[in-house]
Formats: C-alpha cells, sequence, structure tokens
C-alpha cells in the first residue's frame, strides 16, 4: 500500500481532531490538561524548522506532520472544553493579585489608544470628558507599560526581563475608562484571557482588534460614531454587537467561533469569500444568498448598511444567537 503524502497531514489533524473529545469523555484527558494544550504552539514553530531543515530529503514530510498534529489536538480541545473555557484555562491564576497604582491622563481632540494584554482580564469603558483612567491589579503590584501623551495612550503587560516572548505568564486585571467625546482610534489584542469591551457613548474611528487563545466581546451597539471594524480571532470565541450606524469592516475567525448581533431593520451585507472546515448560520435570518454574498433585501435604500467580510477557518459565525453577544 502507498500513502500519499499530500494527504498524511490532513489525515493526522482530522485523527486528533476526533481523538481529543473521545479521550476527554473517557476521563483520559483532565480538564486542568485542556487548558494546557494551547501551550503546545512552540510545536508549530518547531515543525516547520524540521520541514525546513528536512526539506531535501525523502524525510521532509515530517515537519509537516508535527504542525498538522499540534493543530489539531489545539482544535480538538477547544472542541471538548468550548472555546472561552480553553482560553481561560491556559492562563495563569491572580490568586496573590495586588493593586497596582491608578494611572489617568488626558486626550486633545483626537486620540489613538493601544491595548496588549497577555494573560488575564481587560474591561474597557467610555464615560464624558477628556479624561482615561486605568486601574486593577497583577502579580506585584506593579501594574502594565503605560505610554501616553495628549494624542496616544499605551498599555501593555509587564515581562520579566527575557520573557517578553513567552505569550503567557500570571494573570492580570486592567479596568480602563476612556473618553466619549474625544474621537479615537482603538487597536486590541487580548492574549489568553478575556476582554471585555462595552463603549456605549464612545466616538471612534477604526477598530482593530487581534484575539488569541482568548474570549472578547465588543459592545459597538451604542457608539456615538464610528468608521471601520477589522477584528481577528485565533482560537477562542468573539461576540460583536454591531453599531446602529453604516459600518465597513472585516472579521476572521480561525479555530474559533463567532456571535454577530445586528441592529433591528439595519441593512447587512456579509461576505464569506474563501474558508476551511466553517460554519455560518446566516441562512433563516431574513438573508438572501447570493453566491458567497448573504444580503438583506433592499440593503442599498437602508439608512443604516453593515457591509463586512467574515470569514472562518476551522471556525464559525453565528447571527444573533438567543442569548446575545456579550
Amino acid at each position: 500500500m502507498q500513502i500519499r503524502r499530500g494527504f498524511l497531514g490532513w489525515g493526522i489533524f482530522l485523527i486528533l481532531v476526533g481523538a481529543i473529545p473521545l479521550a476527554v469523555r473517557g476521563g483520559y484527558i483532565s480538564a486542568d490538561d485542556l487548558g494546557r494544550l494551547f501551550n503546545l504552539w512552540p510545536l508549530i514553530l518547531i515543525g516547520i524548522g524540521v520541514g525546513l531543515v528536512l526539506s531535501r530529503t525523502r524525510f521532509d514530510f515530517i515537519g509537516g506532520l508535527i504542525v498538522a498534529a499540534t493543530i489539531g489536538i489545539m482544535v480538538g480541545g477547544l472542541l471538548s472544553v468550548g472555546v472561552s473555557g480553553f482560553s481561560a484555562g491556559s492562563c495563569g491564576s491572580n490568586a496573590t493579585a495586588t493593586p497596582f497604582p491608578a494611572r489617568d491622563g488626558a486626550f486633545g481632540s483626537t486620540g489613538d489608544v493601544t491595548l496588549a494584554l497577555d494573560c488575564g482580564e481587560m474591561t474597557v469603558g467610555a464615560a464624558q470628558g477628556p479624561n482615561w483612567h486605568l486601574d486593577g491589579s497583577d502579580k506585584d503590584g506593579s501594574g502594565p507599560t503605560v505610554r501616553s501623551d495628549e494624542s496616544t495612550l499605551e498599555v501593555r503587560s509587564r515581562h520579566e526581563p527575557g520573557t517578553a516572548w513567552l505569550a503567557f505568564g500570571d494573570r492580570d486585571t486592567w479596568r480602563l475608562t476612556l473618553p466619549a467625546a474625544v474621537t479615537l482610534g482603538l487597536d486590541v489584542q487580548v492574549n489568553a484571557g478575556r476582554g471585555t469591551l462595552d463603549l456605549a457613548g464612545a466616538t471612534l474611528g477604526d477598530v482593530r482588534a487581534q484575539v488569541n487563545a482568548a474570549s472578547a466581546s465588543f459592545g459597538l451597539g451604542s457608539v456615538a460614531a464610528i468608521s471601520t471594524v477589522d477584528l481577528r480571532l485565533n482560537a477562542g470565541s468573539l461576540g460583536v454587537t454591531l453599531p446602529n450606524l453604516s459600518v465597513t469592516g472585516s472579521i476572521q475567525a480561525n479555530a474559533g467561533s463567532v456571535q454577530l448581533c445586528v441592529p433591528a431593520g439595519a441593512g447587512i451585507r456579509l461576505r464569506t469569500g474563501q474558508s476551511v472546515f466553517a460554519s455560518y448560520d446566516y441562512a433563516g435570518h431574513g438573508l438572501v444568498q447570493d453566491g458567497s454574498t448573504w444580503t438583506t433585501p433592499g440593503f442599498e435604500s437602508a439608512a443604516v448598511k453593515i457591509d463586512l467580510d467574515t470569514k472562518a477557518n476551522a471556525g464559525s459565525f453565528t447571527l444573533d444567537p438567543e442569548d446575545g453577544c456579550g
């Protein structure tokens, strides 16, 4: 029998995606073990390296098998416990958290906000006035790295010297209030944790986010203004309450699930494009399919137009779920 190498990686991937949930149900893998599965991600880099080293030999397929097996294990873990539980389990503990000194500042008429959280929980809201306020807790009370002036605010998780390449560490808690009256560009990254952004009343420009092995919710339903959204999910869950304003952009899910909540009466156009192992439940919500595009009747004449590229790879999109998008 001759094995076709082109299908070998896919076979390994699918076997492990199915085997991990079976092992969990049989009691062979514990909940704690599942929470650590995403920490295997460096094996993907190792597999790529092995593939490069062996690229001109008859063993060149080994690197691809390592990558396929690692991704299969991680996706199998996601299917076993649900993406939100997986992201929480892969992060550290805040049992000994210490409050860090609060930070405050003010913007001019516009500002750019960059938030990068590695392991923890981030809560972001909006309030009147030009000022921002940050408080929270972490392992030793040192707080995140904060850089700010009248036009920028940058908040990043603090790392021990020589460990910045490690994605996850001790769990941090951030509570940030942004000024609603200032036009803000927002760039958010959440690695192994949870982000809750309720931006009611905020005046937003471009909103960008990358969610890695984490869960996040973006409450944009009551924003005062918004330009575009560009959201990327890599292993985890993402809930987006879309604004009652016209908006364009893209949302992509890789090994994760996205829930979209849209305002009543809005015109919707969602493009799925080329996807792999993807699930979309757009049928049954009054949308009409034309190839890879789903549109509400009368879209062009709608007062509010929501026009998004939505793409999933080993992921899913759910429109207006019963339990909301929080």
